[in-house]
């Protein structure tokens, strides 16, 4: 058994441990010591960074009560100084923490049950037993979960000990029995304090603002987790998402929260003095802005499609006087796409357009042959300016992927109508 400093201490980010076994697995050494800081992945919490004997440490794993460390190369000595990465650690403990925050107060004060939970490098997710969550109760959920973090509550971890485990009032049941870890928030610890369970269970079950210096959870996990709810320092709701009939909510929690305003605020900051109006009547400028940027693109696109009729007038012209293949250089896109449009309305027109910008551009075939095989212009012609497309009478299009063989590809398009 290993013996485990980050449940002793999770504030330890350096120690020295004894090598007590190595083997290769993998590519990797797979190294056990007699104790460690390092935090193995689980309960939704990834392994700890950090270097061990001056190497970095690539993964933590546990099995059997053994932890396991992952480096790139046998050390070369049996005692080891190490190193566990600060910020990765407090990021986690943070997540962990207010992930048990929330999951309280939306089983406390909006009844969902967490289902899932996951940690992400830019987000913390929880998957609850609800289909739909209006607006206002995430607004609820969210101001009851920052209120309980700035009341600094404190947060106690340990062992049920000779406590049956189903004596413990758990927010969420657990299927292990002995040895459990749990999580406290809020109260005196119960560890140890079997006449104050019942009393627990009683605030537990009660008003959840009646009982402000009382306990606000207990679960079972075997995380690392925070001292006090204060250290958490913010949560904020990001989105949601419905998955499986049910909902995942997606939370900034601590630094990221605090990142994440900091980015906005400046942002939103540039914005506001380049419109000259207050952050207050940003909203309202960016409606107006929008509308009439929709009016704009309508306008353009009447404008457009103007343009490519007049442009399809001339093309038609030429092409009845015996013009097949025609090439424009630099045109907008929308432009081609109207263009080829209005073509395709056309009667008796056979013609071949290509929009070059740079070695790339786009291509459409446009025909109202009757006997013309699309087959043979894909197989024969396609090929030399690695084209790509398709499509069905009378308008066939697609991309250009290289112009060098352009003249080639005109001789033989020539060759396909005559």
């Amino acid at each position: 058994m290993t013996d485990k400093l980050f449940y002793d201490d999770p504030y330890l980010f350096n120690f020295n441990g004894t090598l007590i076994s190595a083997a290769e697995e993998n590519g990797l050494w797979k190294l056990e010591l007699d104790r460690t800081a390092f935090y193995p992945e689980g309960g939704g919490q990834p392994a700890d960074r950090g270097t061990l004997g001056g190497q970095d440490v690539i993964d933590v794993q546990k099995a059997d009560g053994r932890v396991f460390h992952y480096v790139k190369e046998k050390p070369s000595g049996v005692e080891l100084e190490a190193y566990v990465d600060r910020e990765f650690r407090m990021d986690y403990m943070q997540q962990h923490t207010g992930q048990h925050i929330l999951s309280a107060v939306l089983k406390r004060v909006a009844g969902a049950a967490t289902v899932a939970v996951h940690q992400a490098e830019d987000y913390t997710s929880i998957e609850i037993d609800h289909r739909e969550f209006p607006s206002e109760t995430i607004e609820l959920i969210e101001e009851e979960t920052n209120r309980l973090v700035c009341a600094n509550h404190p947060v106690y971890s340990y062992l049920n000990g000779d406590i049956p485990i189903s004596l413990f009032p758990l927010r969420r049941e657990t299927k292990y029995t002995e040895g459990v870890r749990l999580v406290q928030i809020g109260g005196e610890s119960l560890e140890h304090r079997s006449e104050a369970l019942e009393e627990a269970s009683e605030i537990l079950a009660g008003d959840f603002k009646a009982f402000s210096p009382g306990i606000k959870d207990l679960a079972a996990c075997g995380g690392v987790h925070l001292r006090r709810t204060g250290e958490v320092g913010l949560i904020k709701f990001r989105k949601q998402e419905k998955v499986r009939g049910r909902l995942r909510l997606f939370w900034l929690i601590g630094n990221r929260a605090y990142r994440d305003y900091r980015i906005k605020s400046l942002l939103t900051d540039k914005i506001g003095e380049a419109l000259s109006v207050p952050l207050t009547s940003l909203g309202i400028e960016f409606d107006r802005l929008l509308n009439a940027l929709g009016d704009e693109r309508k306008k353009n696109s009447d404008l457009l499609r103007d343009m490519a009729l007049l442009k399809a007038g001339e093309i038609r012209n030429e092409n009845h006087s015996g013009k097949v293949f025609f090439v424009l250089k630099d045109s907008d896109p929308g432009f081609f796409k109207q263009l080829t449009i209005a073509l395709s309305s056309f009667e008796n027109i056979h013609l071949c357009l290509i929009n070059l910008e740079g070695d790339s551009g786009q291509w459409a075939l446009i025909s109202s042959k009757e006997d013309l095989d699309f087959n043979i212009f894909r197989s024969n012609l396609l090929p030399l300016v690695d084209g790509k497309g398709g499509g069905k009478a009378p308008l066939w299009q697609g991309k250009v992927g290289k112009a060098d063989k352009i003249d080639d590809f005109a001789d033989q398009f020539e060759s396909l109508l005559s």
